[in-house]
């Protein structure tokens, strides 16, 4: 009669800690970090709508874009690290990306939406660059047919202060372009990327930035181009600006 003798099996060391390790899910790494870029954003993005009552576009629908694209992130990791919990850590990644994106895609959007639907004053028809173009099919008209139709009629409008005024401190008068590009990086601005800007009450005036300004006023196409402030490209637009925003 045999008696059968169990011997335990035995796993070297180094071989135990390589079957426990686990990698962190890369997918929860870059969510992570996208996350928290979203996060800097996002603050700016407060701060703008709060207390400076500044333009939070510029700033809203990119954190909420970048939340969006967190969210997924965070959640496709997740995903993996719950299919294949012996190969994938990170949860807490994870779910730090999903949470942080959702608030960001969500807040953001919100007050961007916000900022739009209210920063027209009442009585005042939103405006922009793109609708002073010249009409191609009108070679004859050099400004476009929308600028004869708002003439005279209370316009809101947003764009940049041309850096001609740069070293005058306050101005009464000075030169909206639609973006940085133009003022500063294009040479002179084409006639219909121009509007001379005058602010008649001095509590309104505006000292030169970079920054996106947003201005209501009554608009106006000259009958016969002006050169003024030092522009070599004639002017035909003007606004009588009301209110600064």
């Amino acid at each position: 009669m045999s008696v059968a003798t169990e011997i335990p099996s035995y796993t070297p060391p180094e071989v135990a800690e390589i079957a426990q390790y686990r990698s962190i899910s890369r997918a929860a790494i870059v969510a992570a970090v996208i996350a928290t870029l979203g996060l800097f954003m996002l603050v700016l993005t407060i701060v703008a709508f709060f207390w400076t009552k500044g333009d939070v576009e510029g700033t809203g629908f990119p954190a909420a874009a970048i939340g969006m694209v967190a969210a997924v992130l965070g959640l496709v990791g997740w995903s993996a690290i719950r299919r294949y919990p012996e190969e994938y850590t990170g949860g807490k990644l994870a779910m730090f990306a999903v949470l942080a994106g959702s608030t960001q895609l969500v807040g953001g959007a919100a007050m961007s939406v916000h900022s739009v639907l209210h920063e027209v004053p009442p009585g005042y028809i939103r405006t922009g660059f793109w609708e002073l173009q010249p009409d191609p099919d009108r070679p004859e008209l050099p400004v476009s047919p929308k600028s004869l139709e708002l003439t005279g009629k209370k316009v809101f409008i947003k764009g940049y202060i041309h850096p001609g005024v740069a070293s005058n401190g306050k101005v009464d008068r000075f030169i909206l372009v639609p973006d940085m590009g133009t003022c500063c990086f294009g040479g002179d601005p084409k006639a219909t990327d121009m509007i001379e800007v005058y602010i008649p009450d001095a509590a309104n005036r505006l000292a030169y930035s970079r920054t996106r300004i947003k201005l209501a006023g009554t608009f106006e196409v000259s009958q016969i181009a002006s050169q003024k402030l030092k522009m070599k490209n004639p002017v035909w637009y003007h606004l009588e600006v009301g209110q600064v925003r």
